[in-house]
Formats: C-alpha cells, sequence, structure tokens
C-alpha cells in the first residue's frame, strides 16, 4: 500500500470525511443511526421495496452455501439474515444499538443461529477476535471510515475469498437536498460524502485493481404526501426554527413533482459493487 500524500484519493477521501463531520449541526453517522425514526425510515420502511435489489445483489456475490461472511455494517440484517438462511455462517460487525435490535428481532424471528454479532465499529474490531479467515467480506453502504484504505486493508487481512464494496457512485436525494438548502438554513456548504469513483482510486493506489458494477441504487425518492417530505427533510437537515420549516417547505413546493402515485424528488441514484479477490491484487480483473 502506498504512503498518504497531499494529494493522493486517500488524503481526499481523508479531507472530505473531516470537512464533513466539521459541519455545525449536523451531527454524525453514530448520532445518525442511533435514532429509531432514521433507521425505520431508511431500512425497514423500504426492505419490501428494496427485496428484489437485495436479491440482484445476493446473486451477484455469488456467495455459496456453508461460506463463512464477514458483514461490515450489517445493519438490520439485510444481507446477513438470507445468507444465514442459505446456510452461511455469518458474522455481522453492527455499531448501532438501534440497528442491532433489529437485527436481533429478525434472527429470532426467523429462528437463526448462524449469525455472531460484534457491537463495534469496524475500526474498533481487532482481527484476533474474528478468528479464521472469511470466505466473503462485505460491506454495504457504510463505508464511513475516514481512514478508507485501512479499513480496506484490514477487510483484506481477515479474507481468503472475495471482498464486496457496495458504495454511491452518484450523490443520494437527500445529499442534494442538504447541499442546497443547508447554507440557508444553517450557513456554510455541506460537503457530502467521497463517491464510489474515489474509493476505486483508493483501490488502485493501494495495488487493487478491483471490479466496477455500476446498479441502479434507487429511482426518484417517493413521497406519500408533501408531510411526508417535510418530516423527513426537516429530520436530516435539523429544522428547528419556523423559519427553517418555512425554507424547507418553499423548496418542497418548487421541487416535488405530483405524479399519480404520490411525489418524487431528484433523480435516479447509481451504486457501484466493487469486488475483487485479495490474492488478485497487482492483476486486473477477479
Amino acid at each position: 500500500m502506498t504512503g498518504t500524500t497531499a494529494g493522493s484519493w486517500q488524503e481526499r477521501w481523508r479531507q472530505l470525511k473531516l470537512a464533513h463531520c466539521a459541519v455545525p449541526e449536523y451531527g454524525n453517522n453514530k448520532q445518525f443511526w442511533e435514532s429509531k425514526k432514521n433507521v425505520q425510515t431508511v431500512y425497514l420502511k423500504g426492505q419490501g421495496r428494496n427485496r428484489d435489489q437485495t436479491l440482484a445483489r445476493l446473486n451477484a456475490m455469488a456467495i455459496p452455501p456453508g461460506s463463512r461472511v464477514l458483514d461490515i455494517g450489517a445493519g438490520p440484517g439485510t444481507f446477513a439474515i438470507p445468507l444465514a438462511s442459505g446456510g452461511c455462517a455469518v458474522t455481522a460487525v453492527e455499531p448501532s444499538s438501534v440497528m442491532r435490535e433489529a437485527l436481533g428481532e429478525q434472527i429470532e424471528n426467523e429462528g437463526i443461529s448462524t449469525i455472531t454479532v460484534i457491537p463495534k465499529c469496524w475500526e474498533d474490531v481487532s482481527l484476533p477476535a474474528l478468528g479464521e479467515p472469511f470466505d466473503a467480506v462485505i460491506a454495504s453502504y457504510s463505508l464511513t471510515m475516514m481512514d478508507i484504505a485501512g479499513a480496506v486493508a484490514k477487510m483484506q487481512d481477515c479474507c481468503r475469498g472475495t471482498v464486496h464494496l457496495f458504495w454511491f457512485l452518484t450523490p443520494p436525494t437527500w445529499a442534494q437536498v442538504n447541499r442546497d438548502l443547508w447554507p440557508l438554513i444553517h450557513g456554510g456548504e455541506f460537503p457530502g460524502e467521497p463517491m464510489a469513483d474515489w474509493l476505486w482510486q483508493v483501490l488502485a493506489e493501494m495495488g487493487i485493481y478491483a471490479n466496477l458494477i455500476v446498479e441502479e441504487k434507487s429511482a426518484c425518492t417517493r413521497f406519500a404526501t408533501i408531510d411526508d417530505a417535510m418530516e423527513e427533510y426537516s429530520r436530516r437537515l435539523r429544522c428547528t426554527t419556523p423559519a427553517h420549516a418555512d425554507t424547507l417547505a418553499n423548496y418542497l413546493h418548487a421541487t416535488l413533482r405530483l405524479d399519480a402515485d404520490g411525489y418524487t424528488i431528484g433523480n435516479r441514484t447509481l451504486g457501484a459493487h466493487i469486488w475483487w479477490k485479495p490474492g488478485d491484487r497487482n492483476r486486473s480483473g477477479g
């Protein structure tokens, strides 16, 4: 792995994450995922709608029954539950107590005994505690680490099969709304997150020439009513005053599009499935 230099993609990733963490009033990922309301909105309500997408991703990873799988940022068990039900032994790393509660409920409902839950951030997990190497390592939309190269290197160190990363290729709608309105509501710019093109460049700096598959992560964001849109974006934008609410309401009335099924905002979001075999480092393809 190359060292981190001022112009490296690793350092660009770190600097953007620092800027993101420094945004006044925004909080951090830990605070966001400790809110049961946020978890229900982002994950649990969309499970039925996203079932086909989850199945497509599982098929793309092609992890055979009997595999030993590490799921980093496992959430409510989007991958962990079907993989365990299909005969895999899954270790789920999940720092959010609310997420772990949702995962625990699903484990109990499905009667699954082959999921081990580690209640930590990936950065705080020690490799010896994980035991023997894994046949597959997954990190799906959980790449919030500031030291992304260090996080990936640790994934490689505990993997004997394939590493699968899923991340945004284009900014999601909520990020665009934040960029548009954060300066008006709180002052200062909202920097957003580094995207999957940066992630691929970080891997290349590490000597990893990974496969990248473009996928549609989501279509336009949809709401049944304007009030539903107000509720979600008020929470994301930390709206606390009538003036904040007025600014958001004016924006939504100008940007929401009405159709037969409700209201939509933004455009489709593309994601990337980036994967490689650690044994194939410094070679193109997988």
